[in-house]
C-alpha cells in the first residue's frame, strides 16, 4: 500500500554557469535600457540630445559583451546549460534590437 519512495534526487556535480547568469543579467539590462530609450525618443518626437546617443552607443556595445560571454559560457564543462542557452538567446535579440535600430537610423 506504501511505496518506498526511491531515486528521488540526483546527486550531480554540475554547478549554475557564473558566467551565464552575468550575461543573462546584462542581455536583460540591454533590452530594458531599448524600450526606455524608445520611449523617451518618441516623447521627444526624435529629438534627444547627443548625450542619449552615446548611452545608445555604449549600451549596444554592452549587449554584444553579453553576447560573447553568453557564447563563452555554453563551453563550460559540467553546468548545467539553462543560463548560457537562455542568455545566448536574449543576447541575440538584444544585439539584433540595437543594431538594427541603427542600420535604421543610418537609412532613415
Amino acid at each position: 500500500m506504501f511505496h518506498k519512495r526511491r531515486n528521488r534526487f540526483k546527486f550531480t556535480e554540475k554547478v549554475h554557469s557564473k558566467k551565464g547568469i552575468v550575461a543573462l543579467l546584462i542581455a536583460v539590462f540591454c533590452l530594458i535600457m531599448l524600450v526606455v530609450m524608445l520611449s523617451l525618443s518618441f516623447k521627444s518626437g526624435g529629438n534627444l540630445s547627443p548625450y542619449y546617443g552615446s548611452a545608445g552607443v555604449f549600451v549596444t556595445l554592452t549587449s554584444l559583451v553579453s553576447f560573447v560571454l553568453a557564447i563563452r559560457s555554453t563551453r563550460e564543462e559540467d553546468s548545467f546549460m539553462l543560463f548560457p542557452r537562455l542568455a545566448t538567446g536574449i543576447s541575440f535579440i538584444a544585439c539584433g534590437c540595437w543594431i538594427g535600430l541603427y542600420v535604421l537610423g543610418f537609412i532613415l
